[in-house]
């Protein structure tokens, strides 16, 4: 009939009113299971249930992910504090970096590619 997580509530409440902190802990449990809500909570010795705080309502767009339009390799300026006066500058070095390690063909002895490129 008890949970064992709700083992210090029935410490605290009087063996009598049992069966009423018993039907608020399961009215609370399907309440937080419909919202997806947490809550901090106060209990009285006679098995009452007190709301004391409540946790947001939980966004469902919150943990999506959408990826940018433009590379960000490609306007450094949108995802930086650089100026644009010095982008004209870093774009060509960083298009010539990144086509030299793409375009690297390392072989090992065993005939497969390294993991990573060898700079010794």
């Amino acid at each position: 009939m008890t949970d064992p997580r709700h083992a210090r509530y029935y410490a605290f409440v009087w063996p009598l009113f049992w069966p009423w902190l018993w039907l608020n802990l399961r009215r609370l449990e399907a309440w937080q299971e419909e919202t997806g809500r947490t809550v901090l909570l106060r209990i009285d010795r006679f098995g009452n249930i007190y709301i004391t705080a409540m946790a947001d309502a939980p966004n469902p767009q919150r943990y999506q992910y959408t990826a940018p339009v433009i590379p960000a390799w490609e306007r450094p300026v949108r995802w930086s504090d650089l100026p644009e006066n010095l982008v004209a500058g870093v774009v060509p070095l960083a298009k010539c970096c990144a086509a030299a390690v793409t375009q690297a063909k390392a072989v090992t002895i065993s005939g497969t590619p390294p993991v990573a490129p060898d700079t010794s």
